[in-house]
C-alpha cells in the first residue's frame, strides 16, 4: 500500500488526524509500521535506525496537502482550515513569478 492510500485510510478512520500532521504521521506509523514502535516504561519509542524505514512527516504532509487541495479530508476544526488557507495564500504570494522581491 502506498503512502497516499495509508494517509487516506488514517484520515478516514481517525478524523482528528485531519487537524494535525503529527497525529497523522503517528497514526500511519501505528497502523502500518507498528513493528518499528517499541514500548518502554509505558511510552512509545522509535529507534533512530528505524527512521530510515518509516514515512517522513514532510512526505505525509505533502500527501495530506494534495488531498486537501482536491477538497478531500479537510480539517474538522475551522481554525485549522483557516490557518492552512492563510499559509497557502502567503506561500503563493511569496513565490509568485510576479513578486518583485523574487529575482
Amino acid at each position: 500500500m502506498n503512502l497516499k492510500h495509508k494517509a487516506i485510510y488514517c484520515l478516514s478512520k481517525y478524523p482528528e488526524t485531519r487537524n494535525s500532521d503529527i497525529k497523522l504521521t503517528n497514526a500511519i506509523w501505528f497502523e502500518f509500521h507498528s513493528n518499528k514502535i517499541k514500548r518502554i516504561d509505558n511510552r512509545n519509542y522509535v529507534a533512530l535506525i528505524d527512521l530510515y524505514d518509516l514515512p517522513r512527516e514532510d512526505n505525509i504532509k505533502r500527501v495530506r496537502a494534495k488531498l486537501n487541495s482536491e477538497g478531500k479530508y479537510l480539517p474538522t476544526e475551522k481554525e485549522v482550515l483557516k490557518q492552512r488557507r492563510l499559509l497557502e495564500k502567503q506561500y503563493r504570494e511569496e513565490y509568485s513569478p510576479s513578486n518583485p522581491s523574487r529575482g
